[in-house]
């Protein structure tokens, strides 16, 4: 199974990529149209398509270039959670994670509250 957050931060890890990434997402295109708007040879334009398309970032509608958006959100969740991670510092997660485990060694499990009956 292909990990989307992984295959989208590859592809795009290209700054070529991420321009070309950018335009379609801006404007649907065909490859000719962006090989002229960028100092790449069309054949490398193709290439970097490619692997936008393998990434799950592009599709082609009628010859039509078209950016996908579903990984876009996942890609916000995993930046969201290292810039929190990043700004509670290294010594509340040990602290939450220790917590969670003495929990664990407890009995108490992760689910929801369990509802108390009358």
């Amino acid at each position: 199974m292909i990990d989307p957050v992984g295959a989208a931060l590859d592809a795009l890890g290209d700054p070529t990529r991420r321009e070309l990434y950018e335009r379609i997402l801006a404007q649907p295109s065909r490859i000719s149209g962006l090989a002229a708007a960028v100092p790449v040879t069309r054949p490398a334009v193709s290439h970097h398509v490619r692997v936008l398309k393998d990434a799950g970032l592009v599709r082609e509608e009628d010859g039509l270039l078209v950016a996908i958006v579903d990984p876009l959100p996942q890609l916000r969740i995993y930046f969201d959670r290292l810039w929190f991670e990043a700004s509670v510092g290294e010594g509340w997660l040990r602290e939450r994670f220790a917590v969670s485990r003495r929990l664990q060694a407890m009995g108490w499990e992760a689910a929801a509250p369990r509802s108390r009956t009358a």
